[in-house]
């Protein structure tokens, strides 16, 4: 799933640069999402592309869109 269609999900009401601001925004506000999302190995801050493992992570510590 692309990090800009995850982030329209949470932030329906923003642009989607500014969503996915919003986003890891709250990413960075949970050190336990953080943890769990580095020991993926996967760098989510950089990549447009998550992983099923990443977005299935994201939904649980922030709750459904």
């Amino acid at each position: 799933m692309k990090r800009r269609d995850l982030a329209t999900q949470y932030f329906p009401d923003r642009k989607p640069r500014e969503a996915v601001r919003s986003l890891l925004g709250w990413i960075k506000k949970c050190p336990d999402l953080v943890s769990a999302l580095d020991e993926l190995g996967m760098p989510y801050r950089k990549m447009r592309e998550l992983s099923v493992k990443q977005v299935r992570l994201i939904k649980e510590y922030l709750g459904d869109p």
